[in-house]
């Protein structure tokens, strides 16, 4: 019930956003249009302790990460891409403490949309995105020994693949959304032993399973002051069978201090039904995840290369 309200105040949402007037919308260029952009960058945080009557542990951790975007556009189609991927480690302690990962992200995405009327405001679009992690992942019941860790992902177990058909509306600058009733779901759980236990929702033995449902896309990004950035991007996913709402939401707070430094805060949030966490209170089973990370780094980024 609670998902059938959430698609509904989402389709109100739309048409309301349709209902503007239009009229004082210019048309859309003729020409084609390259947009291109491209950003890179690591970040690197150490501790380093020696005799310290004050106590704590040595600590290292580092993070790389790339996102680029491609957006094409020709008359009434539109063309969007982003790749946003990232990897980091980390290692508290001493040097024979070994290196454990604190950030692992794949994600595609890849849009095609044709303007139904002119200036954004309705667009027929389909999508496809794809989201999975590149190494091993383990939880860990002690800060130092391996042998307290249980193998629980890795490359491609999961991997989460999305398809979905819908209308795409922009009622105001630098705010998109997709409402595809038709979405299907395929998740991947590439690794024998998590296949077996039937992680990630898929029955045991087996490494696919696929769902028809409906989707929900937002993407918002504002300029909070000179130099500070918000940006937002909301999944929201819903199979016809159960009405257990999935969701993906990141956040990321991007102060610029310089051409190349720059301090960054993320959030992310997921709640999938299918897939069983340890909770803090030692329990198993679906529980909202939330990560959080605040780091300082350099950045490089090209901007609008490409051609017109």
């Amino acid at each position: 019930m609670r998902t059938i309200i959430l698609i509904l105040l989402l389709s109100g949402c739309f048409l309301s956003s349709y209902a503007q007037d239009t009229a004082a919308v210019a048309p859309l260029k003729k020409d084609t249009v390259w947009r291109n952009t491209v950003a890179f960058g690591a970040n690197l945080t150490n501790v380093g302790l020696s005799n310290w009557a004050g106590g704590g542990q040595s600590s290292v951790a580092a993070t790389a990460f790339f996102i680029g975007n491609a957006n094409y556009q020709k008359k009434r189609i539109r063309w969007n891409s982003l790749l946003d991927v990232a990897y980091g480690f980390q290692r508290l302690g001493s040097k024979e403490v070994p290196f454990r990962k604190s950030e692992d992200k794949i994600y595609a995405l890849t849009k095609v949309s044709y303007n139904l009327i002119n200036g954004d405001k309705m667009l027929l679009t389909s999508y496809l995105d794809f989201r999975s992690q590149f190494a091993p992942g383990f939880q860990f019941y002690d800060q130092i020994k391996y042998d307290s860790s249980v193998y629980i992902s890795n490359f491609l177990a999961p991997a989460y693949v999305n398809f979905g058909l819908g209308i795409e509306s922009r009622p105001v600058k630098n705010l998109v959304m997709v409402l595809a009733p038709v979405t299907l779901k395929y998740t991947i759980v590439n690794s024998e032993i998590l296949s077996n236990a039937g992680a990630f929702g898929v029955t045991p033995g087996s490494r696919f399973r696929q769902e028809l449902g409906a989707s929900f896309l937002l993407k918002y990004k504002i300029d909070l002051m000179k130099n500070v950035t918000y940006t937002t991007m909301l999944n929201l996913f819903s199979n016809y069978q159960n009405f257990n709402v999935d969701v993906f939401w990141d956040n990321i707070v991007y102060l610029k201090v310089n051409k190349f430094l720059t301090t960054t805060f993320t959030t992310n949030l997921i709640y999938d039904d299918d897939v069983n966490v340890r909770r803090d209170d030692g329990s198993v089973g679906p529980a909202t995840q939330f990560k959080h990370v605040l780091s300082i780094g350099i950045l490089y980024k090209i901007n609008n290369f490409g051609t017109r």
